[in-house]
């Protein structure tokens, strides 16, 4: 009898857990001016939509947006100087057609290039490139044209985790966690997701921490960002004051996220997702707050850019970020950070 009902509690116990949640309100904290601050980072190129990745010494500018010439541009990160240019554009062997985000590799020592219309996945060594300006990929693997990673990164040899499209109909698809088995090529859904996100239409833009096996999941028109461990179980959902409803999609919320050693940080609107141009026509807008949180989603500080960010990435090193904006002359710059 002592027996049945010590699992009974035990039960009652495990289906009262509640997900942990961390709170957040941008106007509890200090907002800090950093728009004044911005130095002008000069390109070699000139890009329409530039992604930014620091691997080891070298910092990545992918343009998303160009078909022609090379897709991705690499500088020292230290010195912020010109080295070469990689991944040529076009429809040949080891050319990409639709260049997507870098994929980045456990060793440092290569990265990954999904082509969205090859449907391959391409694996760039960063020796050779340097060294070769007519490098072109050997390594290749098929992506599913059905379920795939559309962010990740490799943590080995025959894995990457990241963020996984799963279509709903024609044009509409959701994002959630998903593994990707480089030596059987299969992929599939993992890990845990908020039960109001279920089955929903949601995009989100995913990161991973090799340093403390940390993922995270930043939600565009949901006021959620969700960190995991590196299986997927759910750590904490750090959510703002809005709705986890359809009546918020028409707002935008989180934007890109990076992990780092002290913080999880994150760009952040609250605003509507979509303003009208000159013309009328609709215009997407970029967040312009980057959010600090604790390791423990705590909200410790916000930072305003005063320009919309594409995309951010953290140079630990030099303790500065370095961004991609939308509607700012000089389209990347950088800033100190602590």
């Amino acid at each position: 009898m002592k027996a049945f009902y010590y699992l009974l509690i035990l039960l009652l116990t495990c289906c009262s857990l509640k997900d942990s949640v961390e709170k957040f309100d941008i106007i509890s904290v200090e907002t800090l001016d950093f728009s004044d601050k911005i130095k002008d980072f000069d390109t070699e190129e000139t890009m329409t939509f530039p992604h930014l990745t620091i691997i080891g010494d070298f910092l990545f500018v992918t343009d998303l947006a160009t078909s022609i010439g090379k897709g991705v541009h690499i500088y020292n990160k230290n010195t912020m100087n010109y080295i070469t240019s990689t991944c040529e554009l076009g429809e040949g062997p080891g050319e990409i057609t639709r260049i997507g985000e870098i994929a980045k590799s456990y060793n440092n020592k290569e990265f990954w290039m999904p082509d969205f219309a090859k449907l391959q996945a391409f694996k760039f060594d960063i020796d050779s490139l340097l060294v070769n300006k007519d490098y072109k990929p050997r390594v290749s693997l098929p992506i599913k044209n059905d379920f795939f990673l559309t962010r990740f990164n490799v943590l080995s040899d025959s894995l990457a985790i990241g963020s996984v499209l799963e279509p709903l109909s024609s044009g509409t698809f959701r994002i959630s966690l998903g593994k990707w088995n480089l030596k059987r090529n299969e992929t599939k859904k993992i890990g845990y997701e908020h039960p109001k996100l279920e089955g929903k239409r949601t995009n989100a833009y995913f990161n991973y921490s090799h340093k403390h096996s940390l993922m995270a999941l930043s939600y565009f028109n949901y006021d959620i960002l969700s960190v995991f461990d590196k299986d997927g179980n759910l750590k904490y959902n750090i959510t703002g004051k809005n709705e986890l409803n359809e009546e918020n999609r028409k707002l935008r919320f989180f934007g890109p996220v990076n992990i780092t050693s002290n913080y999880i940080i994150a760009s952040y609107s609250g605003n509507p997702a979509f303003k009208r141009d000159i013309n009328q026509r609709p215009k997407g807008v970029e967040p312009s707050k980057l959010l600090f949180f604790s390791l423990n989603g705590k909200l410790e500080k916000i930072l305003e850019t005063g320009f919309g960010i594409i995309s951010f990435t953290i140079d630990e090193d030099n303790k500065r970020i370095i961004c991609s904006f939308s509607d700012r002359e000089n389209q990347i710059g950088y800033f100190p950070y602590e």
